[in-house]
């Protein structure tokens, strides 16, 4: 029995003679600072005034497609099925570009997609690359305003 008590004593003993305790002036006291006050009276603060309250907004994220779903297949054969859509293009009403490709990729939205993706155009399939210039092309001359895409009816 001597042995696990000399064995704990040689254990605690260190810890005890090592350790510190320090006892703040006034424990029972609590003081709160502000921000920017340290204690010592010259410290730096930072004053930042509120902005306007975030009111709840709704975005609204509109895609302008430029080709309808169909089968896409890349340099390996690798197919999927996906939307081309546009990087940029006219506020609705107004007249235009339609910017297709954008440094070397275009961008599409999968079938089962809410997000869309930027893809290298050199990584698709020759055929497919021919139709995306192709359609690129056609998309900048731009596309017509609304008043000459549609005449206007005359009521008898």
């Amino acid at each position: 029995m001597k042995r696990p008590a000399v064995l704990l004593s040689c254990l605690l003993i260190p810890c005890l003679v090592a350790g510190q305790v320090t006892v703040p002036p006034n424990p029972n006291e609590v003081t709160r600072r502000k921000i920017g006050e340290n204690g010592a009276g010259g410290g730096a603060s930072v004053n930042i005034s509120p902005g306007p309250s975030a009111a709840a907004r709704t975005i609204v994220i509109q895609y302008t497609a430029v080709s309808p779903m169909r089968q896409w297949t890349n340099a390996g054969g690798k197919t999927m099925i996906a939307r081309l859509l546009a990087f940029a293009a006219p506020k609705e009403g107004d007249s235009g570009p339609v910017e297709v490709i954008r440094e070397g990729k275009v961008r599409f939205l999968l079938d089962r997609g809410t997000e869309p993706i930027d893809y290298p155009l050199d990584q698709l399939s020759q055929p497919d690359q021919i139709d995306i210039k192709a359609i690129a092309q056609a998309a900048r001359r731009g596309s017509p305003a609304k008043s000459e895409a549609e005449p206007e009816e005359k009521k008898p």
